[in-house]
């Protein structure tokens, strides 16, 4: 008798365990897929994106200076998209530069822009929570990389967790795409 129970018991916890197993591996396939499609939104209609509300405007392509009046490096022309963003933390941030990526990557891009405040031209020192920022993102591209008449952009969201699995700190964790849209791109499909 006592035999059969402790058979019947490992069998049990065994069938259990392997259970248990089959459900995280399906869960961690399932998380670690990418979203079957995002949703695209326009021009100027606004993007709930974890930390931020964004709101992207126009995209262009220019050798003109940029809203501080630096020319850019000689070779150079600048990739610039105007937008608005609301810091919807608790927090002050400056943490912009990855909210925007290109699907496809162009050829030759600066890996992260340059975040002008379109008010008074300075760069971006922090973002107020709660109040709406009109900004330009530059990034330099060179003079001779050749530019597509449109471009499609990924928005870059993250999550909060008031604690981290590290520290047990709060913070804006796992970075994902949350919306797509297609600017014309001024200046863009013309030779270089």
């Amino acid at each position: 008798m006592a035999l059969r129970q402790a058979l019947l018991s490992r069998l049990t916890i065994g069938i259990g365990g392997v259970l248990a197993l089959g459900f995280t591996t399906a869960q961690s396939v399932r998380d670690a897929m990418p979203a079957a499609s995002l949703p695209v939104v326009q021009a100027g209609q606004p993007i709930a994106a974890g930390r931020w509300q964004v709101t992207l405007r126009q995209a262009e392509v220019s050798t003109t200076p940029r809203p501080d009046g630096y020319k850019g490096r000689p070779g150079t022309k600048a990739l610039s998209i105007d937008l608005e963003l609301m810091n919807r933390s608790s927090e002050s941030s400056n943490a912009v530069a990855r909210i925007l990526s290109f699907d496809p990557p162009l050829a030759g891009l600066a890996p992260s822009p340059t975040t002008y405040l379109l008010r008074d031209g300075t760069i971006l020192g922090a973002l107020q929570p709660g109040l709406p920022e009109r900004v330009r993102m530059v990034w330099d591209l060179p003079e001779a990389a050749p530019v597509p008449e449109t471009i499609r952009l990924l928005v870059v969201g993250e999550t909060f967790k008031p604690r981290d699995n590290l520290l047990a700190a709060p913070g804006w964790f796992n970075p994902k795409p949350v919306a797509t849209l297609s600017l014309p791109l001024r200046g863009g499909g013309a030779a270089p």
